[in-house]
């Protein structure tokens, strides 16, 4: 079970114009808050930026690592591939890059999740909500019909979503547990199917291209910056070492502390 989430994202944005290393900052907050080495105390850290995830792993972390994959990639390259297992064992799929869709219709099933799950990589599929217009037709605007298909149809290590009450409603029926015994109406359904029934009155959904292959230069980045010393008026460096407990550090230290604690809040809210 997963105690804590993070989503670390413009770090080297921090890094640069704010001085702020924020991989340092969090891992030597969980650290001090006993999740490095508590086996109980499950963290996942899940970064859209290759970097931040290779520099967790250089650190020898023991959260897990979840790489964000773009939105619109509709299949995945055997080099992006290597290079996403060099840092990351989870990945984390926008639920609508697992079909091809228009106009709300799915046309087909993309081979995204079948190179992921082939890799050796492990899924979670994001962001699920509630509102009707939020899934495709072939769902019939239910979010319990769409959350049940992703469960029976892809080993998935977990979904993301905005409603978690209602995904702790379906895990709760025990329906899904009965194999073949499982009532017709918790059977999900086949995707594409409308389209397919449209076909039937000589009209279809526009057509589409093939979405994008994710390749090894979407998924690669520089290293990320370290932070930098800064001049002040004394003429000192600003990372120079300064006497503990001098009333100039107690400003510097309480701004960098509520900056991290707004940029983990707003983490947990994305």
């Amino acid at each position: 079970m997963i105690n804590r989430s993070f989503v670390l994202q413009n770090a080297a944005f921090l890094v640069n114009s704010l001085g702020i290393d924020i991989v340092d900052s969090l891992t030597t907050a969980l650290s001090a808050a006993g999740f490095d080495n508590h086996p109980t105390k499950e963290v996942l850290i899940k970064s859209k930026d290759s970097d931040v995830l290779v520099k967790l792993k250089q650190q020898k972390t023991k959260c897990k690592l979840v790489y964000t994959l773009p939105s619109g990639i509709g299949d995945a390259s055997n080099s992006s591939l290597k290079d996403i297992k060099k840092f990351a064992e989870y990945v984390a799929v926008d639920s609508k890059s697992v079909f091809t869709l228009s106009s709300d219709f799915i046309i087909r099933q993309n081979s995204l999740v079948q190179d992921l799950q082939s890799a050796g990589l492990a899924l979670y599929a994001e962001v699920f909500q509630n509102e009707f217009v939020a899934q495709p037709l072939d769902f019939f605007g239910d979010e319990t019909v769409e959350i049940n298909y992703y469960i029976q149809s892809f080993n998935l290590s977990g979904i993301i979503t905005d409603f978690p009450k209602t995904v702790r409603r379906y895990k709760r029926n025990t329906c899904t547990v009965l194999g073949k015994d499982m009532p017709s109406y918790m059977q999900p359904p086949q995707a594409g199917s409308l389209a397919q029934f449209l076909q039937t009155f000589k009209t279809q959904p526009p057509s589409l291209p093939p979405m994008s292959t994710l390749n090894s230069s979407s998924v690669e980045e520089p290293p990320l910056p370290t932070v930098a010393l800064r001049s002040v008026s004394d003429g000192s460096a600003s990372g120079a070492t300064k006497t503990p407990g001098t009333p100039s550090d107690a400003p510097t230290a309480t701004v960098n502390a509520g900056m991290l604690l707004v940029m983990v809040f707003t983490a947990l809210l994305i």
